[in-house]
């Protein structure tokens, strides 16, 4: 859906529209009536905003008061080192869920890459100069399906530096580099094989992005491509003579005690108990009370290498964002710094401008969305959308910038107040998760919510973020 005043960030992680719709009809969900809404009481405060934001995701629009009828989501806050933890069901499926869960974290998988990435560059392994060719060019010559087809190889060596495509331009995705999830032969072929697809070699990844040519020079523009990251993980089992799994195990979660997290092995499909039911169905068909969807808890994500597999709960997601905010356990604050500081840095090719909301600049990539119940700017596209999906009036216009692997989002509330956050959205089919945290980590959240067909899911995202950071409207 294009928004005329949006430049739009493309979701970290989940599959396409079409290609999850062809995937999703295979089962069926039968939606059932009459019980209530659940929800956990706060054990911390009051935490009733965040609640009612949450349902209004879970609630059916049709009831007048609700989105997109999400199954169901689990919410933990921590405050001056105080959590609380929430959760809600639909009316429609009720189910207990469960606060502790674990589930398939998706993108979020981002900031633990790149985090192994500064290490090697702090190590002096790896510079973010260096060309990707001169770092993966025998493991790209040697893939077979590496060969952009009539046009040449994808990846070539080049003495100009213009062309090369450095460490630091797949961080923050100014690669150019095509994102695999687009590409029309990976859609076919797991519209077919999920919830089996197998991507056993990740250099074939690679090869379904970087067959569709460059999007633009590296450098020269910023395109959220999970191309990146699947080399990410080639130059990181490169680097460190282990697998990328294995990297990430050593040098993230043993290291900071993330004993609810683990990267699947050999293609194994199965999500770790405890785990709540996951249901995928972009297109959200339904015919009166029947839902036409698929489970999605158990599945193959060897496509999701570099990019996407990590599994986690949202307790392990708070304790990771604190321990690189806070410490120097993961990285030397320099690094960490760096990370962050280079949200600054995106260019945005397009230029588009709204500077009646303070988005008009040119030098770089934004994602900027207003809140319509609060500006009059709107898409023609928005017109027909729910007057209630906003979840929470008390936010003006979210802006997201892209930094190496960590997305910062400037909240403005809606007595003009500001809110800067850090983080990363995650979506795989059947579940999405979002972790953000202020700078010194005295004020994070992070939820998990067990459906992926949300239609508003940017305003749903600000709602919560609004209930939880903005002062009440």
């Amino acid at each position: 859906m294009r928004r005329t005043y949006v430049t739009r960030l493309r979701r970290p992680g989940p599959l396409r529209r079409g290609m999850v719709a062809a995937a999703a009809c295979a089962a069926v969900l039968v939606a059932t009536t009459g019980a209530p809404v659940q929800a956990t009481t706060p054990s911390g405060g009051d935490h009733q905003r965040v609640l009612d934001a949450m349902r209004l995701i879970t609630n059916d629009v049709s009831t007048g008061h609700g989105s997109d009828q999400i199954p169901g989501m689990i919410v933990r806050t921590e405050v001056d080192g105080v959590q609380w933890t929430g959760s809600v069901d639909n009316h429609a499926a009720p189910a207990t869920r469960q606060v502790d869960a674990k589930f398939r974290a998706a993108s979020n998988t981002k900031m633990f890459t790149a985090v192994v990435i500064m290490q090697l560059v702090h190590e002096q392994k790896l510079k973010l100069t260096d060309d990707v060719y001169s770092l993966l060019g025998p493991i790209l010559n040697a893939n077979g399906r590496q060969g952009c087809r009539l046009f040449g190889p994808c990846f070539a060596p080049s003495t100009d530096p213009a062309k090369q495509i450095t460490v630091q331009n797949l961080l923050n995705m100014s690669s150019g580099v095509a994102d695999y999830l687009s590409d029309l032969s990976f859609q076919a072929n797991a519209a077919v094989t999920f919830p089996n697809t197998s991507y056993p070699n990740p250099a074939d990844l690679v090869a379904e992005g970087a067959v569709n040519g460059p999007q633009f020079a590296p450098g020269k523009g910023m395109e959220y491509s999970n191309t990146n990251y699947a080399l990410l993980g080639l130059i990181i089992a490169a680097k460190t003579n282990m697998s990328w799994e294995d990297a990430l195990t050593e040098r993230v979660i043993n290291r900071i005690g993330l004993t609810d997290t683990t990267l699947p092995r050999n293609g194994d499909p199965v999500l770790p108990a405890p785990h709540d039911a996951h249901w995928t169905n972009f297109l959200k068909q339904r015919i009166g009370g029947v839902w036409l969807g698929r489970p999605a808890g158990d599945q193959n994500v060897t496509y999701t290498y570099g990019t996407g597999a990590v599994v986690s709960t949202t307790g392990d997601l708070l304790k990771f964002m604190k321990a690189l905010l806070t410490t120097e356990t993961l990285l030397p604050s320099t690094f960490r710094d760096r990370m962050i500081a280079e949200a600054s840095f995106n260019t945005n090719p397009a230029g588009i401008k709204v500077p009646e909301l303070g988005c008009a600049r040119t030098d770089r990539w934004q994602e900027c969305i207003p809140n319509p119940a609060l500006s009059n700017v709107q898409s023609p596209n928005d017109a027909t959308a729910p007057t209630n999906w906003y979840a929470d009036p008390s936010w003006k216009i979210g802006i997201a910038e892209y930094g190496l692997g960590i997305t910062k989002r400037t909240l403005t509330c809606g007595d003009g107040s500001k809110q800067v956050l850090y983080g990363h959205n995650g979506g795989l089919p059947g579940s999405k998760t979002y972790t953000y945290s202020n700078a010194d980590a005295t004020h994070m959240i992070s939820w998990n919510q067990s459906g992926d067909w949300e239609m508003w899911e940017l305003y749903n995202q600000y709602g919560v973020l609004a209930a939880e950071f903005c002062p009440a409207a």
